[in-house]
């Protein structure tokens, strides 16, 4: 019997450290898009968003409706304050980063999207939004 209760007593730490965890990863913040943009290959009007980053899910939602796409986790000892970061080339936006302080989330493929405008990623700009 004491055995079962230990056992069950090490399993409840190791759940209450994965909510922990899961707790900390997410994160609810809201970004005013001034621009049309694009997230795991849907358009997106602009307009205010809910950002939420859950579970490596990063999803862009308002009322009219948004996306999500799964991501990978990134951190950074340069900045602290929560923002998008897209990659701008020509008059196309793509969302490729978010950021909720020193750890942030990062769009698989992102970093591809100026082979769709002809190879020229000199051409290609960093545009950032802030979230709050």
């Amino acid at each position: 019997m004491t055995k079962l209760l230990k056992g069950l007593g090490a399993a409840g730490l190791a759940a209450a450290a994965l909510l922990g965890a899961t707790t900390t990863e997410a994160a609810d913040l809201k970004a005013a898009i001034p621009f049309r943009f694009t997230v795991n290959e849907r358009t997106l009007p602009p307009g205010t968003y809910d950002v939420t980053i859950e579970q490596g899910v990063l999803a862009v939602r308002n009322m009219q409706g948004g996306a999500f796409v799964l991501c990978n986790r990134a951190e950074s000892t340069e900045h602290s304050r929560p923002r998008l970061v897209f990659l701008r080339v020509g008059e196309d936006y793509v969302l490729r980063e978010a950021w909720t302080g020193r750890s942030g989330r990062v769009v698989p493929g992102a970093r591809r999207e100026p082979a769709r405008h002809g190879g020229v990623a000199a051409r290609a700009e960093r545009v950032e939004v802030p979230l709050s």
